[in-house]
C-alpha cells in the first residue's frame, strides 16, 4: 500500500499489542477528495485498516491504525514523498535462504540488503571459529581495533554497511579469548564488537565464507574471562540488584532438558549501551517534539514535564533500542537537558536552569535520600535553638556533599561518619552511609552496620532494612539476610524494591513458593509487570507444574505490553514444548 503525497510527510509509527497492531501517525495531512478511506485497503486474511483523525492533537493528525495476525509482518520506507507500506507472512524462526530472499523481494522489489541472521561458535583445539551467517558472502566490511579505556576491555569491531542484522541478538557470550559479541545497528548497515576477555587484545583473522563472514580467533591456554572477574570483583549496587531481580527471568540458566539456545537468545535480548530499559523501534520524519515527548511518555510511563521554551521537529529513525537510549540521542540532537526524580522527568533547554521544589515529605523516598545534607530533608527541628555540635554536623554534611558530588565517595563518606557521630539519632545520614557503603564502595559490613544503626532508631525504616538485606545477602548470612528481607516488606504498602529482590533471594535459596507469594503480592498491590508475570511463569517450570505456567507465558503474551524479540520468541518456544495446554 503505497500512500502518495505532494510534500514529504511529517510521521511517527509504533505498535501496539493485544491484538497486534501497527500505528501509523502523520501530521498536517489532508485527504484528497476522490479517496474513500473505508476502501483504502482491499479485503484480506492477514491484515485490516481503520482511519481516524485526531483532531485534538495539534498539528492534527490523522491515524492508520493496521490490525495483523501474528503470522505477517510489516516494513514502512518513505520514499520522497511518498510512504510505503508492505506486509509479508513470516516464521518464527530464522527463514530459509529461499524463504529469505522471497522475503527480501517482497520487501521492496529485490533491493533489500543482504541479511546477517546468526552467529555461530565453534571450538577448534587452539581456535575458536565465529561465523557470522548470512544469506550471501560478506565482502565488503571494515574492521578496526580499539584500546579500552576506564576498565574497559580492548575490543576489534567489524562494520558491514547495506546490510539486514535485525534478526540477531545484541549480545552474545564467548568467554574465551573474546568475552563476548555486542551487536548495534550503524546506519544502513551494523557494527559488530568483539570484547577481549584477556588482557590487552586477541590475536584474529577474518576471512569471506560462503555464508558470510568467519572470524578465527586464536586461543591462548589461560583464558581469562574479564566479565567473570568484575562480577567477582564488585558487589551489586541497589539499583543493579533490583534490576537483575526483576532480569532474573531472562538471564537465569533453564532447568535441565531445555534449549540452551532459546535460553542464550533470551539472555543476550537485554543490555544495549549500558542501558537497560525496554527496546523500543520509532521511525520520526519532521515530527513536532512534543509530539515525541508524549510517545515516550506512552512507552515509559514516567511521568514527562517539557518546557514550554522547547520547540523545533525531528527526523530520527531507531531500530530495536532501549527508550532511554533513544531520549539520550533526541536530547543530544536538540541541545536539552532532562533532571529526573521521582518517576518524573522534566527536559528544559540547555539554555536554562531547573531547581526542583525544596520541600519534603515525612515519608522520604531512596531518591529523596540523596539529598541528605539539605536541612528540610534531614529532620523537623522541635527546637529553635541548636546545639553546636548540631551546626558542626551541618557543616560536615555540606562538605560530604561536595566531596560525593566530585565522586571522592570515600571522603564524603568519612565525613558523614563524622557528621552522624555529632547527630546519632538522624537516620537520614546512617541510611545514606548505609547506601553509599553498599552501592558506592562495596562494603557489606559497614553497609549492614549503619542499616542497623537506623533501624535502632526506627523500626519502621523499611530502606534502612533493604539495605540491610541486600549487604547481607551478599556475604551469603541466609538467616540474617532473610530477617531484614522480611522487615523490609512489612510496610503498608511494602516497597515494590524491597518485593522484587527478596522473590529474587528467594529463588535462588531455592525457595520457590516464597518467591511466589511475595511476586503476587506484588502483582496484587502494583499490578503485573513483564519482569513479574515472567518471573512466575518460569517458577512454575521450575517446579513441574506446566498446566499453570503454560497459563502464565499465555497471559503474558496477550497482555498488550511490548515485548523484546528475544522474550517473545522463548515464549513462543514454551508453547510450542506444551502443545495441549496451548490448545487448552
Amino acid at each position: 500500500m503505497v500512500l502518495q503525497g505532494d510534500s514529504p510527510p511529517a510521521y511517527t509509527m509504533f505498535e501496539l499489542y493485544s491484538p497486534k497492531r501497527l500505528i501509523l501517525d502523520i501530521a498536517e495531512a489532508r485527504f484528497a477528495d476522490n479517496i474513500d478511506t473505508a476502501k483504502m485497503l482491499p479485503t484480506n486474511g492477514f491484515v485490516t485498516l481503520k482511519v481516524s483523525t485526531l483532531e485534538d492533537k495539534t498539528p492534527q493528525i490523522n491515524r492508520f491504525e493496521f490490525k495483523l495476525v501474528e503470522s505477517h509482518g510489516y516494513m514502512v520506507k518513505r520514499n520522497g514523498n511518498d510512504l510505503s507500506i508492505q506486509f509479508f507472512p513470516k516464521e518464527n524462526a530464522p527463514p530459509s535462504n529461499q524463504d529469505r530472499q522471497s522475503v527480501k523481494t517482497l520487501k521492496s522489489d529485490g533491493a533489500l540488503p543482504t541479511a546477517l541472521y546468526d552467529i555461530v561458535v565453534r571450538s577448534k583445539g587452539h581456535k575458536t571459529e565465529i561465523l557470522l551467517k548470512a544469506d550471501a558472502p560478506i565482502n565488503n566490511y571494515r574492521e578496526d581495533t580499539v584500546t579500552g579505556r576506564s576498565g574497559l576491555p580492548d575490543s576489534m569491531f567489524i562494520d558491514i554497511n547495506n546490510i539486514d542484522g535485525s534478526e540477531l541478538v545484541r549480545e552474545k557470550t564467548i568467554a574465551t579469548n573474546v568475552d563476548k559479541i555486542r551487536i548495534a545497528t550503524r546506519g544502513t548497515g551494523v557494527r559488530i564488537v568483539f570484547d577481549s576477555g584477556q588482557k590487552g587484545l586477541f590475536s584474529y583473522d577474518i576471512k569471506t565464507a560462503p555464508q558470510g563472514l568467519l572470524v578465527v580467533i586464536d586461543e591462548t591456554p589461560q583464558v581469562k574471562n574479564t566479565t567473570a572477574e568484575k562480577q567477582t570483583a564488585s558487589d551489586p549496587t541497589l539499583d543493579a540488584l533490583i534490576g537483575s531481580s526483576e532480569a532474573v527471568i531472562t538471564e537465569k540458566a533453564l532447568s535441565p532438558g531445555e534449549d540452551v539456545t532459546a535460553a542464550e537468545a533470551m539472555k543476550d535480548s537485554f543490555g544495549f549501551s549500558g542501558y537497560k530499559s525496554a527496546r523500543i523501534s520509532v521511525d520520526f520524519y519532521k515530527i513536532d517534539l512534543h509530539n515525541v515527548f508524549r510517545l515516550f511518555r506512552q512507552i515509559s510511563d514516567i511521568n514527562l514535564v517539557v518546557d514550554e521554551s522547547v520547540s523545533g521537529s525531528l527526523t530520527l529513525a531507531l531500530n530495536d533500542v532501549p527508550w532511554d537510549f533513544a531520549l539520550d540521542i533526541i536530547l543530544n540532537l536538540k541541545d536539552l537537558k532532562k533532571e529526573e526524580r521521582h518517576n518524573t522527568i522534566v527536559i528544559y533547554s540547555a539554555k536554562n536552569n531547573f531547581s526542583w521544589p525544596e520541600r519534603a515529605s515525612d515519608n522520604l523516598s531512596f531518591e529523596a535520600d540523596v539529598e541528605v545534607i539539605e536541612q528540610e530533608a534531614l529532620i523537623i527541628q522541635q527546637s529553635v535553638n541548636q546545639s553546636a555540635e548540631l551546626m558542626q554536623a551541618k557543616e560536615l554534611l555540606r562538605k560530604a556533599k561536595i566531596e560525593e558530588q566530585n565522586d571522592d565517595i570515600e571522603d564524603a563518606a568519612m565525613l558523614y561518619e563524622k557528621a552522624f557521630s555529632l547527630w546519632p539519632d538522624n537516620t537520614k545520614i546512617s541510611n545514606r552511609l548505609a547506601s553509599l557503603y553498599l552501592v558506592n564502595l562495596g562494603m557489606n559490613a559497614k553497609a549492614v552496620h549503619f542499616a542497623k544503626k537506623s533501624l535502632k532508631v526506627d523500626r519502621k525504616n523499611y530502606q534502612a532494612a533493604l539495605y540491610a538485606a541486600i549487604a547481607s545477602a551478599n556475604m551469603d548470612q541466609v538467616s540474617q539476610a532473610m530477617e531484614f528481607f522480611s522487615q523490609s516488606i512489612s510496610g503498608t504498602p511494602p516497597m515494590k524494591e524491597a518485593l522484587i529482590s527478596y522473590a529474587a533471594f528467594s529463588e535462588e535459596k531455592g525457595q520457590p513458593e516464597a518467591a511466589l507469594k511475595l511476586l503476587n503480592k506484588y502483582s496484587e498491590v502494583y499490578s503485573d509487570t513483564v519482569n513479574t508475570m515472567t518471573s512466575r511463569a518460569r517458577l512454575y517450570d521450575s517446579m513441574g507444574k506446566t498446566a499453570q505456567a503454560t497459563e502464565q507465558y499465555k497471559k503474558l503474551l496477550y497482555s498488550g505490553y511490548q515485548l523484546v524479540p528475544g522474550l517473545k520468541k522463548y515464549i513462543r518456544g514454551r508453547l510450542t514444548m506444551n502443545p495441549a495446554q496451548l490448545t487448552q
